[in-house]
């Protein structure tokens, strides 16, 4: 395997907006990372790709196209040959005019050029064209360029045109010429919210291309998508854009032949797409440097597939003579309208439309209908009946609906239902932000003219009193009078008085506004916001301010203010060698995270806590800043958990309590509140006391240092504080424990949905502990054999199994990844008293001792290793395990819990993985409950959810199983108070499952993650996934040989990306 690089670049032109294009080519280069950009009409970007290939030995890719009229030749395209000559004249003509009007600073051995620009699709062309192509080909060899044929649109050419002798000879010709010929194409996926959409007929169209060299046994030529995106006048927003470049690059990076592609397009024109790509510009630069994909050695071409055609045939009907049994299915498509998290004003109407197809085999009448299940309905009619559909039909359902009074988060679940009242096929819901609206203009104005008073950022003491005044002007029409204010409207008021009557002022006239105010006690910048309003309640004119600073002075706070911009450290590397960062520009969280440790009894500089995080592994990814890299760097300083504002409704209280105990917290915030979040705007500060309704933090962006106000900092006026935060990260003193709760366990709230990954440390590639594979994951799970060794020389030697899983613990930890260690029948066989003796308390005490002996080997490592107590016992004759009665079970149970506690108080227990449904499972834990006859030793249950789905079911899934929503009210109405943990969710067989399965497995995994972490992730913290390899009841990620397989594999690295 190789490792190769995003090759998604940039297409400039004249005019537009390319800004940031020479960071873009300058960055990686310094990477050395290959770029890739297609100029047209201008030289914009190549002149400067062109000097830094001079000096690189990075293979980039640069690429030229005149698209403009020649000089004198109007009636001439420059785009197409002349079709109405013989291929050699119309080559000859086409080529002599652009080799005399290219660029004079063009370099022809470095830069590709093309000449032909969407031709004629058609077959009966094909051949023509190809030809044209071999002597145009030939010519520019003749003259030393670099040349790239067709520059076919998107979806072209049509079926069984790269087979005509024209288009083989061509091919024939890039052969023999790899480094100077070439092919151009166009993707386009058509849509902006679907990248896939007609997968292999857009966005991977090349393929056709490659199945045909490959059939006649041509070596495949060099691909330049020259121009490649969604529309040619749209670009999704970035964060939506970076989703499907991954995903893309992903993809291209399997074939070492495409070099690369250009987004469209930086250049003037077209709706002013420039203004949106050029958003882009920054975190495409970012991901080329941060990420590289595995592909096959260049020896070994990825084998492709037989393209289906795009109207697949019907299947053939079943053998016999009884018709199928009606089985109704939905499946959910697309949102046609509103997207997940649109955000709407409050009482505002809008419709929600969705495209579902009948995958079913009954037509749809009007007895069947769509049904509102859960959430708020947003609309009086929670009953609708379905549009008339056939087997197979795509149709559009339309609910007109309100958005509710309450800000917030709301999400409406609807179900599809057949004439017998029975429920089928996918979820569909709506998920919108709803938001007060904003307040409008009136018809008043006003214009500030100067600050009389106390100019920006004037240095007052704390507590001091001062007035402030400004001058400001009426420009409107109207004068001001009765009724007229001055209104404080966000930011800190520095005075009790925050609605100040306006004086008479005619329009045209100049007045002086002044308020008396106290500068607060706390240090730090502050700023008050003040805007008129009329009397009739509309805010008018330019908003007002004062910006003053209170200086920091010494012992006032939980921690001194650390600068990441500080000069000492600002333009040290970030991370590892090879980082594109320093700490100055991205060292946020590092200097947040070296303030907390000063707080704990430490004096470092963020460059120390930078060095020895490098050698405690800190960082992802060479720079990236681990959640719980100052526990790696500090044995006593404790990692308590992230938690995210939005589904952590008491964060204030939690924030409260760590200060209350002298400990500061680290919180992310929107870097530039006043417009969208986006990832680009992440930043990180530290919370150092409380002032009323808000927090004092330590701002690592400013210089000099210094304590300021998280609302008049990041705050947005008239929101909650809470609405300032957007997760925390707490820690503590080793030699503090954490609020116990017994029935619950220790307080380790997770902000996320925690991901995992069942693995098996004695099979084959079942255990990737040696590669990255895995990291970005929170958990591994394997069982601990002692019994159960390979080995029998081995079996029951404690150092024997501590030497095969210490250096996996340990492996796993570095990366950031917890162990949850299985302990069951493999790990103490011992008098198997469900063999018939029944002596459980013997077992119990025998499983008790070798599990506290475990407990105490892995104690250093607290919560970052977890014990789940068997596996699968409350299912009888199960061969993969062995069942163990309930009221038995608590005897285990009770004393391995309290061994383990004894050792290891930190370290999360969960009840072992129950296999059966919710009923039987409930009726297991109760009857255990009652037999315990007190409350439960362990943190969370266990769950092994096989076969229930979350919005859409796979296979035939739907028709016989339940949802994961079902089983999860279940649970927690019998259980209120524990989290459950699902230890064991997959597709799993003991045959092998064929890869046309891969891509259904693919969605339901993904499905299952996203709607957990949606709508479950604080009832059910953790989702581990089954399995690793094949090895496992063929439900791996990986096959036996360790290939990772497709569909599935991408599925597992959205997961561990948390790109779902």
């Amino acid at each position: 395997m190789m490792k190769a690089f995003n090759k998604i670049g940039f297409h400039t032109s004249v005019g537009g907006n390319p800004t940031g294009i020479s960071d873009y080519l300058k960055k990686l280069d310094a990477a050395g990372v290959p770029f890739f950009i297609k100029a047209a009409d201008a030289m914009t970007g190549i002149f400067e790709a062109q000097e830094i290939m001079r000096q690189s030995n990075v293979p980039h890719t640069a690429v030229y196209r005149r698209s403009v009229r020649f000089p004198g030749i109007s009636d001439y395209d420059p785009d197409l040959a002349d079709y109405n000559l013989e291929p050699e004249a119309a080559a000859e003509k086409h080529w002599k005019l652009h080799k005399a009007h290219f660029p004079a600073d063009l370099d022809p051995k470095l830069t590709w050029v093309e000449t032909i620009n969407e031709p004629r699709q058609q077959v009966e062309w094909a051949d023509w064209l190809g030809k044209v192509a071999v002597h145009m080909g030939q010519m520019a060899i003749a003259d030393g360029f670099k040349f790239a044929a067709f520059g076919y649109a998107t979806g072209n050419p049509d079926d069984g045109a790269w087979e005509t002798d024209g288009m083989l000879a061509y091919l024939e010709l890039c052969q023999q010429h790899p480094d100077q010929l070439g092919v151009a194409l166009h993707e386009y996926s058509l849509k902006l919210d679907n990248i896939w959409f007609m997968r292999g007929h857009l966005i991977g169209r090349f393929e056709e291309l490659f199945r045909t060299c490959d059939r006649h046994k041509i070596k495949r030529p060099k691909v330049l998508i020259t121009e490649w995106g969604w529309t040619h006048n749209r670009v999704p927003a970035p964060e939506i854009a970076m989703k499907h470049i991954r995903e893309v690059a992903e993809y291209y990076a399997q074939f070492p032949e495409l070099l690369g592609a250009a987004i469209w397009y930086l250049g003037g024109g077209f709706g002013g797409i420039a203004n949106f790509a050029q958003k882009l510009i920054k975190p495409v630069t970012e991901f080329s440097i941060q990420t590289t994909f595995d592909i096959p050695d260049p020896d070994t071409p990825v084998s492709l597939p037989v393209r289906p055609p795009m109207t697949p045939e019907p299947a053939p009907p079943p053998s016999g003579t009884e018709s199928p049994p009606a089985m109704p299915n939905a499946t959910f498509i697309r949102d046609i309208t509103i997207p997940d998290d649109s955000r709407l004003p409050v009482g505002s109407t809008f419709t929600k439309k969705w495209l579902v197809e009948n995958s079913g085999n009954v037509a749809w009448t009007a007895d069947y209908k769509l049904v509102h299940v859960s959430g708020q309905p947003m609309t009086d009619q929670t009953v609708r009946d379905l549009p008339p559909a056939q087997p197979g039909e795509q149709v559009e359902i339309a609910i007109p609906m309100r958005v509710p009074n309450t800000p917030g988060v709301h999400i409406s679940d609807w179900r599809f239902r057949d004439p017998q009242g029975n429920f089928f096929g996918d979820f569909v819901y709506t998920r919108i932000i709803a938001e007060r609206p904003l307040p409008t203009t009136g018809i008043p104005d006003s214009k500030f003219i100067a600050d009389v008073t106390i100019p920006d950022d004037t240095k007052i003491s704390p507590g001091q009193t001062f007035v402030k005044t400004w001058r400001v002007k009426n420009v409107g029409t109207r004068a001001w009078g009765n009724g007229f204010t001055l209104e404080f409207i966000g930011g800190v008021a520095m005075t009790e008085k925050t609605s100040i009557p306006l004086p008479a002022t005619p329009p045209g006239q100049e007045i002086d506004i002044s308020i008396p105010m106290t500068a607060p006690d706390i240090p730090g910048d502050y700023q008050g916001d003040w805007r008129m309003k009329d009397d009739q309640g509309n805010f008018f004119g330019a908003t007002l301010w004062v910006r003053i600073v209170v200086p920091w002075q010494s012992g006032l706070s939980l921690t001194r203010p650390l600068s990441q911009r500080d000069p000492l450290w600002a333009k040290e590397r970030l991370g590892h060698p090879g980082s594109p960062k320093t700490i100055g520009e991205w060292g946020c969280l590092v200097t947040c995270f070296a303030m907390v440790a000063n707080a704990f009894g430490r004096n470092i500089t963020p460059l120390q806590l930078n060095n020895r995080m490098m050698r405690t592994g800190g960082f992802l990814n060479l720079y990236l800043t681990k959640w719980n890299a100052l526990s790696s760097a500090y044995q006593d300083i404790v990692y308590e958990g992230k938690l995210e504002g939005r589904s952590t409704p008491d964060l204030l209280k939690r924030i409260d309590a760590s200060l209350a105990k002298g400990w500061p917290v680290t919180v992310h915030v929107d870097f530039t509140s006043d417009t969208p979040y986006t990832e680009n705007d992440q930043h990180w500060v530290v919370i150092v006391g409380k002032d009323g309704d808000d927090y004092r933090i330590n701002d690592p962006w400013l210089l000099p240092p210094q304590e300021v106000s998280l609302r008049a900092r990041y705050g947005r006026p008239g929101r909650p504080l809470q609405d300032a935060i957007i997760s925390a990260i707490f820690y503590r003193p080793a030699n503090v424990q954490p609020d116990v709760n017994r029935e619950t366990g220790p307080i380790t709230a997770v902000s996320r949905l925690a991901t995992g990954m069942n693995v098996n440390p004695d099979a084959p590639h079942s255990n990737p502990y040696t590669t990255d594979d895995l990291k970005g994951l929170d958990w591994v799970r394997f069982v601990f054999k002692l019994a159960a060794r390979p080995k029998v020389a081995e079996r029951n030697d404690l150092s024997a199994a501590f030497a095969q899983y210490d250096p996996i613990i340990r492996a796993y930890n570095r990366m950031g990844i917890k162990s949850l260690i299985i302990l069951n029948q493999e790990t103490v066989w011992g008098n198997a008293p469900w063999q018939g003796n029944q002596d459980w308390q013997q077992y119990a005490n025998q499983l008790a001792d070798v599990a506290g002996k475990i407990a105490r080997h892995y104690r250093r490592y607290g919560e970052n290793v977890a014990y789940e107590i068997w596996n699968e016992g409350d299912k009888p004759h199960n061969p993969a395990s062995v069942f163990v009665p309930a009221d038995r079970f608590a005897i285990i149970l009770k004393k391995v819990a309290a061994a383990i506690r004894a050792h290891a108080p930190n370290s999360p227990l969960v009840f072992g993985g129950l296999a059966t449904g919710p009923e039987e499972s409930i009726a297991y834990l109760q009857q255990c409950k009652n037999a315990l006859n007190g409350p439960w030793p362990v943190d969370a249950i266990g769950i092994h959810p096989y076969t229930r789905w979350a919005t859409r079911a796979p296979f035939d899934w739907g028709q016989h199983y339940g949802t994961l929503a079902e089983a999860f009210d279940k649970y927690k109405k019998a259980f209120p108070d524990m989290p459950f943990w699902i230890t064991e969710i997959g597709v799993a067989d003991d045959r092998e499952i064929g890869a046309q399965f891969y891509p259904e497995i693919a969605d339901y995994m993904k499905d299952v993650y996203k709607y957990v972490a949606d709508r479950y992730a604080k009832d059910v913290p953790v989702v581990i996934w089954f399995a690793w390899s094949d090895w496992m009841r063929n439900a791996g990620i990986v096959d036996k040989e360790g290939q990772r397989k497709p569909h599935i594999y991408d599925a597992f690295r959205l997961v561990r990306n948390r790109e779902l």
